[in-house]
């Protein structure tokens, strides 16, 4: 499927769009069934996934999937209008004179859409006028530009995507309801590139690839990157893999990439993840080696952190940094962070008061700057 998707883009757009959806994994081959499926009908679908995990390339594959393909594909990113009267204008048109620097008539994408295909990018983003709007294409097929009281019909299927939770912005009065429902009639769920196994190799070495057809020069990754990257968990997705080849590649100096060559473009990864996958670990970094007694070798905090900590062998930055490194690997959860350093739950409360005591806890704004953000699935 995803062989065919290449060569339909490539017939289509030529070089201009390459729609490449590089994997194996079971849940990227199911998303792209869907979309098959789904390619034969004319109802709304909503694509979501976190940011970076490629909506529009599915968005792409629907249009290049459809038995008719004669229609145009039109894209817009909803997130970078806002003005509600600006993107009503950009996506229904408007007549001139409705509203200041209005100076002719304008037509909107959904007119220049007809019997064609058009990508609502971070769909979540729609003023509430633009959603009624919007709501009116997708149940009468027609459109009213702005400072006009004429609706011109149109054909036009809606793809729209979103890395945000729709359902909880209707709760919150921030996103129709009915406008939800409609959208939601045909669903397709992008996997993230940590839920797919060994994808990540496979997109490294996509990305890899090209760079070395562009530039001439064969360049690999080092056994020390592809253990680091391995045990990564890409909270950017496949934009962030290929942020890390390109400045992996244009940074290493021989044809081998090392993880100094690119460890400041991967998002939330600590020393320590990198210390304990590279051969770039001091010996004698304490710290370090705490943090894999405990990871590693199933020694508990108290042994591994706190009798060090107490002897000032580790200093407070030292077991700070620790408490940080692993409420990364915890998701931010405290309760998590005890079974991490190996400690029954019982003693939750007095592992808290101990960082209390210590001023190890971070606050909110400290432990921002080092746990990964968590988009919607």
């Amino acid at each position: 499927m995803a062989q065919r998707i290449e060569r339909l883009a490539a017939e289509r757009w030529g070089g201009l769009r390459p729609t490449v959806l590089v994997g194996t994994d079971l849940g990227l081959m199911k998303a792209l069934d869907r979309v098959s499926r789904f390619a034969a009908s004319d109802s709304p679908v909503l694509i979501t996934g976190e940011t970076g995990t490629g909506k529009e390339l599915f968005a792409r594959a629907l249009y290049l999937l459809r038995e008719h393909r004669s229609g145009p594909l039109l894209s817009i990113n909803c997130a970078q209008y806002h003005d509600g009267q600006l993107i009503a204008s950009e996506l229904f048109g408007h007549r001139r004179g409705s509203f200041t620097g209005a100076i002719a008539d304008h037509r909107g994408m959904f007119e220049e859409a007809d019997n064609g295909v058009i990508f609502l990018d971070e769909v979540g983003e729609l003023s509430l006028a633009a959603q009624a709007m919007l709501l009116r294409v997708l149940g009468e097929s027609e459109i009213v530009p702005v400072g006009s009281t004429k609706a011109t019909r149109v054909h036009v299927r809606v793809v729209a995507a979103t890395s945000r939770n729709l359902l909880q912005m209707v709760q919150e009065g921030s996103f129709r309801s009915d406008l939800y429902y409609r959208l939601n009639c045909l669903h397709v769920v992008v996997p993230p590139v940590r839920e797919r196994g060994d994808d990540w190799a496979l997109i490294v070495r996509h990305y890899l690839d090209q760079l070395i057809k562009k530039s001439g020069h064969a360049k690999r990754m080092s056994a020390d990157s592809c253990a680091l990257l391995k045990r990564h968990d890409w909270p950017g997705n496949v934009r962030e893999v290929k942020s890390v080849v390109d400045t992996g590649f244009h940074l290493s100096d021989d044809g081998v990439i090392e993880p100094l060559d690119f460890m400041d473009q991967l998002q939330a990864v600590s020393r320590f993840e990198v210390a304990s996958t590279t051969s770039i670990a001091r010996e004698d970094d304490l710290a370090v080696r705490a943090m894999n007694r405990m990871l590693r070798d199933a020694v508990n905090f108290w042994d591994a952190v706190h009798t060090p900590y107490l002897a000032h062998e580790l200093t407070r930055a030292d077991a700070r940094q620790i408490i940080e490194d692993g409420l990364h690997k915890s998701r931010g959860s405290y309760k998590r962070l005890v079974a991490l350093f190996n400690l029954p739950a019982s003693e939750y409360l007095k592992f808290m008061d101990f960082l209390r005591h210590q001023r190890l806890k971070p606050d909110d704004g400290e432990r921002g700057s080092t746990l990964p953000s968590v988009a919607m699935q």
